[in-house]
């Protein structure tokens, strides 16, 4: 395979994707969108969709991929070069999913699906609080986590419907002020 047809199929892809995203913003479920609609909405036709994928699902799968591998190279970069500790790098990752607001939008609340959902909460929640290293015995730090996550997801998505009405600096805070209260007394 050349490289023009490197590019073409990288592209194809790409417009294959963006549809999904937008028809799953209008329909709220996958099942919900069958490959006549991904195809008009592309701007492609059937045998290009097929030469890629079975279903329209593949094309999600593939996007929500997309966009853990980015948020993963994100908080990498974050995780290098902050030096400010949890709250610069809370920071820096809340403006990430505001700056990408449409592909988080549709996959965290719109559409979410509960398998996407706990891989982005590995990818990224756990990821914040292995930088805050945390001391306490294991069987107490499962429940402990698992419960900041949760109630951190639920911020980070209801902040996401609000359309980001709170600033960052001051969702950080809430975040900060609420987990540490939950972790006082438990911390060793």
């Amino acid at each position: 395979m050349n490289i023009k047809d490197n590019q073409r199929t990288r592209l194809s892809k790409r417009m294959f994707q963006n549809a999904v995203l937008e028809l799953l913003e209008e329909k709220g479920g996958i099942e919900k969108i069958s490959v006549r609609e991904l195809c008009e909405r592309a701007e492609l036709n059937r045998s290009t969709f097929y030469a890629h994928y079975a279903e329209p699902r593949e094309v999600l799968s593939e996007a929500e991929e997309e966009i853990l591998a980015e948020t993963a190279a994100h908080i990498k970069r974050i995780g290098e070069q902050l030096t400010g500790g949890g709250k610069e790098f809370l920071s820096s990752f809340l403006r990430y999913v505001r700056d990408h607001d449409k592909v988080f939008h549709v996959l965290l609340v719109t559409a979410a699906d509960p398998a996407f959902k706990s891989r982005f909460i590995q990818l990224s929640i756990l990821n914040l609080f292995e930088h805050m290293q945390l001391t306490m015995d294991n069987e107490k730090q499962q429940y402990v986590y698992s419960y900041l996550l949760n109630g951190s997801f639920g911020i980070l998505t209801q902040w996401i419907r609000s359309d980001y009405a709170a600033a960052v600096p001051e969702l950080v805070d809430l975040l900060f002020t609420l987990n540490s209260s939950a972790l006082s007394e438990l911390v060793l």
